[in-house]
């Protein structure tokens, strides 16, 4: 029997997809779900396993990801909700990202195996595949603790002008270029919902790069973004 990934909150104990499914009939609130939470609990077996099951633990992160599109939703009136369906910012790229890391991740697992294989250490394992994780997870804890800041608003609106993934993901490579450490509260200070949810989407498609690294030194601490030296880059071939 394969393994499930569990969920304990004060409102749910059960599986994570158990609790999407509740949610998706109406018979839980998404507002009352606390998804930082769910994220700390990935965090916390990311550090604690000493044998990862990283089917488990992909599938972890697409449920909550498809949670944090259906709160986004819920924060938005329906009419700005279809605006964010649009290709300026498509909501349904937060859950297609998941997905790129979840594949990305188990790739990451394999070649961790391999060395373990080639090169045993003492009970210590290479810590790239989790510090990618770590990386992934610290920024959707992030993402959600913004979210629960929110509120529905009837007049909630979406700035009128273009905001494009691509172009954001650039305009933080230059700022990376340019200084060495950006706090993540700093990226998107003053920022809409829109641009905030473009924000996240371009930070997790940097990090699947190998081009941004995030780094937390104590919980709810500041979390930092740093970009990643040439020589550590992970070529996009090999991502994929």
């Amino acid at each position: 029997m394969s393994e499930v990934a569990q969920v304990r909150l004060d409102i749910f104990e059960g599986p994570v997809e158990l609790l999407l499914y509740l949610v998706r009939k109406n018979e839980l609130d998404i507002l009352d779900i606390p998804i930082a939470r769910l994220t700390d609990d990935y965090l916390a077996m990311l550090r604690n396993s000493t044998a990862l099951n990283l089917e488990v633990a992909g599938d972890f992160l697409t449920m909550a990801a498809v949670l944090v599109r259906l709160k986004v939703r819920a924060l938005l009136p329906r009419t700005e909700e279809e605006d964010l369906s649009t290709p300026q910012v498509s909501l349904e790229q937060i859950l297609d990202a998941y997905r790129q890391f979840q594949s990305a991740a188990r790739l990451l697992a394999r070649r961790e195996a391999e060395q373990r294989q080639r090169f045993p250490r003492r009970g210590e394992s290479p810590p790239v595949a989790r510090a990618e994780g770590e990386d992934i997870a610290v920024l959707t804890r992030a993402f959600s603790r913004l979210l629960a800041r929110l509120k529905p608003e009837p007049r909630l609106t979406i700035t009128p002008r273009e905001i494009r993934i691509e172009d954001k993901i650039e305009g933080l490579r230059q700022l990376l270029e340019e200084r060495a450490v950006v706090e993540f509260e700093e990226a998107v200070s003053g920022a809409t919902l829109g641009e905030i949810v473009v924000t996240f989407l371009a930070l997790l498609e940097l990090v699947r790069l190998g081009e941004v690294r995030v780094e937390q030194q104590e919980e709810f601490g500041p979390i930092r973004l740093m970009r990643r030296e040439p020589e550590n880059l992970t070529p996009v071939s090999e991502a994929e």
